[in-house]
């Protein structure tokens, strides 16, 4: 059972305190849900994009898998082929929820968990990436080594699903977009203390940068082909390839 997100009205972090602990997993799908315009639709394109390729295993690795909503759901909608899903995360208590969440699942088998900092995990002859939400979330000079890395571990007919909050180069552009956010987020029954609370907790942990500064960075690390696949207001997903040869 989904449990209800109301984590910020009983705690006040300080200033970029936001951590992937306990209670924020205790809670995540319903926040995620909740808080992340076209959330549903980003995980309804995965099992679309994914049936398109032609691998006879399709070896998914997810980095920052959370609770493991993505690699749950692409396994259920894709039950005739044969796919390798690892989800690796650096919160233990996340992995802790996935790992539930799997237990009551005939999928568990193809499912490996791995706690590790993104960092440094080293990926392997990938047919999809996954960074949903969690580029974001690493400090901006290890983005390009990153990326970089991840690239050489796709498989060049593979590809890289990145969902990330984005900001924009005009300020009075960003700070009305930032408004929309908040007022998606009041229609889904958040308070005013609970999104201030949770936008303090946040700054300075969850970094974005615009759409193209984006593009550039997966450029530079080496994919040939960006696409913006879907963006609401200050929520972008892009599907990133490499070259065919």
């Amino acid at each position: 059972m989904v449990q209800i997100d109301r984590l910020f009205n009983e705690i006040n972090p300080k200033l970029g305190e936001f951590t992937f602990d306990e209670n924020v997993a205790h809670v995540f799908d319903d926040m995620i849900s909740r808080s992340v315009p076209l959330y549903d639709d980003v995980q309804r394109v995965l099992p679309v994009l994914a049936s398109l390729l032609d691998h006879p295993v399709i070896r998914v690795v997810d980095l920052g898998c959370s609770t493991g909503t993505s690699l749950i759901q692409l396994a259920q909608a894709l039950p005739h082929r044969q796919l390798e899903l690892i989800g690796v995360d650096n919160s233990q208590a996340m992995l802790d929820k996935c790992a539930e969440k799997l237990s009551s699942l005939d999928i568990q088998p193809q499912v490996e968990l791995v706690r590790a900092d993104i960092r440094d995990y080293e990926p392997r002859d990938a047919s999809i990436i996954l960074m949903n939400y969690t580029l974001q979330f690493v400090d901006l000079p290890s983005r390009p080594k990153l990326l970089s890395r991840i690239c050489q571990s796709i498989r060049p007919d593979g590809f890289m699903l990145v969902s990330e909050k984005v900001s924009h180069h005009q300020v009075a552009v960003d700070d009305a977009l930032v408004e929309l956010y908040f007022e998606f987020k009041r229609r889904n029954g958040y308070s005013e203390l609970e999104i201030a609370r949770k936008r303090e907790a946040l700054e300075t942990v969850l970094v974005p940068v615009t759409v193209d500064e984006n593009g550039r960075m997966f450029r530079e690390a080496g994919f040939a082909e960006v696409e913006l696949l879907l963006k609401w207001f200050n929520f972008a997903t892009f599907v990133v390839r490499k070259s065919a040869g």
